[in-house]
């Protein structure tokens, strides 16, 4: 399995998934241009993408995904919610290529098995998805305000997890963002926070061995990098000590390195 974060922020959502022989992406809320420079700047081809998959219908994760479809022919797939809240934003797309799923429901692109599942968020009907082959899994998790025991069960067994860290809840109750949007965020439907991102992760690293942890859909008014990072890796030292953890930072504007769980694990941050 590879894969590498294209962006993740406020300002526009894009990841690359390849494994059992399919090349995906999840979201594309990039104008095209910047999706495919950011591609190519990793080694990255961007007409070898063969299909689109949404999480939900928000402007930072759609944006870019009607042109892109448009371009390279590739089908979209969504769930009947998802469609319903972006079918005005996407613009003319080919019918026969628009595919509706179901949270909970597998589905297989050759190698690949493909599981949406559902997420807690302001939109309709939103999704993270699963990518399993006969013996790795990768999880995509952002937009959601709370984990549920289910979701928990789903992340087990995972080689790579890309989870939200949203937001610094001092910076965000502290900043200019009115308090009706300040308490959205903080709600079961909003965003995780660093705070909730380092629990996650800390509750998952035993049983996940060989994990990677990619601390996505970081808020560009109300976090810095390197306070999420630091927040994780407080959390994972006060409860296991000390030492060098799998945790890296998918950025706002910039591409990640393709990471690799053929590859033996680096744990370098």
């Amino acid at each position: 399995m590879r894969y590498c974060s294209i962006a993740s922020g406020s300002s526009g959502n894009c990841h690359y998934v390849e494994a059992g022989g399919v090349r995906v992406l999840v979201d594309q809320g990039l104008t095209l241009k910047a999706a495919e420079n950011n591609m190519r700047s990793v080694g990255l081809d961007p007409a070898s993408v063969q299909a689109i998959f949404v999480t939900h219908e928000h402007s930072d994760h759609i944006r870019g995904v009607g042109p892109w479809a448009r371009k390279y022919g590739v089908p979209i797939f969504a769930t009947e919610g998802t469609w319903q809240g972006m079918e005005k934003t996407l613009g003319r797309v080919d019918l026969p290529k628009c595919y509706t799923i179901r949270p909970g429901k597998g589905y297989r692109m050759a190698g690949l098995r493909i599981e949406p599942f559902l997420i807690y968020h302001d939109a309709n009907e939103p999704v993270g998805y699963s990518f399993t082959t006969d013996n790795e899994k990768l999880v995509i998790l952002t937009d959601t305000g709370m984990v549920s025991s289910e979701i928990r069960t789903l992340l087990g067994g995972s080689r790579l997890i890309v989870v939200e860290a949203n937001h610094d809840i001092e910076m965000l109750m502290g900043g200019p963002y009115p308090l009706a949007l300040k308490r959205r965020i903080r709600s079961n439907l909003g965003h995780l926070s660093n705070e909730d991102c380092a629990w996650l992760v800390a509750e998952l690293l035993p049983d996940n061995p060989g994990c990677r942890f990619i601390l996505a859909h970081l808020s560009d008014e109300n976090n810095k990098p390197e306070v999420a990072l630091q927040t994780v890796l407080d959390t994972l030292r006060s409860r296991y000590g000390e030492g060098i953890y799998p945790v890296s930072l998918a950025r706002r504007d910039l591409p990640t390195e393709v990471f690799s769980t053929d590859e033996p694990e680096q744990l370098s941050l």
